[in-house]
């Protein structure tokens, strides 16, 4: 004896199930109607496909200081960052001295390749929108143990800001972006100069919502901040100064954190610097920011 059960939902949607006597194996047959459903399967998809990273392919060049730079195709994806380069010669080859047979002939075809997912990567910095460093976890015995970094310029395409935004989610930690932002509606704007060791910069601080920009026109000398991954503190004993500390991963530094100092050419409004540390600190309470 079989028994059907109806089941109707709102809407143009009804479910038939039809269930056997007990013992027997369950026979489910599902009859769906409308297009309600139809909608919610393609909206779960879409949700899944933008989760992921879109994978990018770009001819590359990976810049060494004292070696000769070598070209090859970087990818990046889900996965991580890859780089790879077709073999170059080395020692006896340079100098045609190499005779057939010898066993350098076995590296014709092994590529140069580097690869790193993303829990190996500690930094990321865009130079530029064809230049950036990746700073990894590997000592380098070179600098005395101090962590390997490589850093690449992309001959063809760029590193577009939706790809950034997507690189830098995939890491979840603090990353430096030297590119100007562009024309962006600021809540609050004030003309700076920033404090350098050998030369400072001029140029305008910018605050929108939960970014803060230093504009410049000094090439790579621009960056942004979010307030909840990049900014440790901000910090002003005096109207025509503000610093700011943030997280910054440069294996140069003898710490994690880079303080950038600015000399006001305006005074601070302090309604304003008094928001700005409430939000920083209200971040910190909601645990945006680990300090």
């Amino acid at each position: 004896m079989r028994q059907a059960i109806l089941i109707h939902h709102r809407g143009t949607e009804s479910t038939e199930v039809t269930r056997r006597k007990p013992g027997n194996s369950l026979c489910f047959l599902c009859v769906l109607r409308g297009s309600a459903v139809g909608f919610w399967f393609l909206g779960f998809c879409f949700l899944a496909a933008s989760a992921a990273l879109s994978a990018a392919t770009f001819p590359a060049r990976l810049e060494k200081p004292l070696w000769p730079d070598r070209e090859g195709t970087l990818d990046i994806d889900a996965e991580g960052i890859t780089f790879t380069a077709p073999v170059v010669k080395r020692g006896a080859e340079w100098m045609g001295l190499q005779h057939v047979g010898h066993e350098l002939d076995k590296l014709h075809n092994r590529p140069h390749r580097l690869a790193w997912k993303w829990l190996d990567i500690q930094y990321f910095d865009r130079i530029s929108r064809k230049e950036f460093v990746v700073l990894t976890y590997k000592d380098d015995w070179r600098f005395l143990g101090r962590d390997e970094q490589f850093r690449f310029r992309i001959t063809r395409g760029e590193l577009s800001d939706a790809l950034f935004r997507e690189i830098s989610r995939h890491l979840e930690r603090p990353v430096t972006d030297r590119v100007p932002p562009g024309a962006v509606r600021s809540r609050y704007t004030i003309p700076v100069k920033r404090e350098g060791t050998f030369r400072g910069s001029e140029g305008e601080l910018e605050f929108v919502g939960d970014d803060i920009y230093f504009v410049t026109k000094r090439e790579a000398g621009g960056r942004t901040w979010r307030l909840d991954r990049d900014v440790a503190s901000v910090s002003s004993d005096d109207p025509y100064r503000l610093e700011i500390r943030v997280y910054e991963n440069n294996r140069r530094e003898f710490s994690r954190t880079a303080t950038y100092k600015f000399d006001l050419k305006q005074k601070l409004d302090p309604e304003f610097y008094r928001e700005l540390e409430l939000r920083v600190y209200k971040l910190e309470g909601e645990g945006g920011v680990i300090r």
